[in-house]
């Protein structure tokens, strides 16, 4: 199986998004969409911000 959620089922939902790496900005360019569900979910101040900002 590809992912294992017994792993995050001993974890709330909110120290999974916290605990969530930064999206790339290549990334947040190549799926502005995603990047923007990414970032209203879970709101940083990252590189990626600087990106969409500049689409």
């Amino acid at each position: 199986m590809a992912f294992d959620s017994a792993a995050c089922a001993a974890l709330p939902p909110a120290r999974l998004i916290e605990a969530a790496a930064e999206p790339c900005p290549v990334w947040a360019a190549e799926n502005p969409d995603r990047a923007l569900a990414l970032l209203f979910v879970a709101p940083r101040a990252c590189a990626a911000v600087d990106v969409l900002v500049s689409l």
